[in-house]
């Protein structure tokens, strides 16, 4: 691994944002949860999104988007072990919504773990005020004008701890996805 993160800004297409974002209006979306947790701790998380599972149409169509960034970003940088997507989510984080420091992998009894994690900005940064994606500060900072270009994608190791930080206007979109690997021990 020779960085923490790779990101490609303004990448993915005007087109293809709105269409993401189109799934989520026309989908069912519901409560963010925190891992498998139905009981939603909104001190955590507090946001809506819509799961696309990778037996989806859904969830389909995003990894036919999304598997060359992540392809390339691995080869790049990362160079761990894939052996496929586990779920995409779009996210819709409205006024007060935000979710605080947290990592995406867990060591479970599973022969397969969340390796890399894959962001997507959907929404126009003039669409919202706060709502900023960072890392920890022991990992880094971010040029956070960049990541809120519509279209800016970011992989990153889904053990580094990030958040999204309190949406205070407006309306903030994402999408967010995992790709997993044999077990990292």
């Amino acid at each position: 691994m020779n960085t923490y993160c790779y990101s490609w800004q303004a990448e993915l297409s005007e087109e293809h944002c709105e269409a993401i974002k189109l799934l989520f209006i026309e989908g069912k979306p519901k409560d963010a949860e925190i891992g498998n947790v139905a009981n939603i701790d909104k001190s955590i998380r507090s946001s809506n999104i819509l799961p696309c599972p990778y037996d989806s149409k859904n969830g389909s169509y995003l990894n036919r988007i999304m598997h060359q960034y992540i392809t390339m970003a691995n080869r790049e940088c990362f160079g761990v072990q894939l052996n496929g997507f586990q779920e995409f989510q779009i996210a819709k984080y409205g006024k007060d919504d935000f979710y605080d420091y947290h990592m995406d992998s867990n060591i479970f009894d599973n022969s397969s773990q969340r390796k890399l994690s894959i962001t997507v900005q959907l929404s126009d940064s003039i669409d919202y005020v706060g709502g900023d994606f960072d890392f920890s500060k022991d990992i880094g900072k971010l040029d956070k004008k960049k990541l809120r270009e519509k279209g800016t994608i970011l992989v990153f190791p889904s053990f580094l701890y990030h958040r999204v930080t309190e949406v205070t206007k407006g309306e903030r979109f994402s999408l967010v996805g995992w790709y997993e690997g044999n077990d990292w021990v």
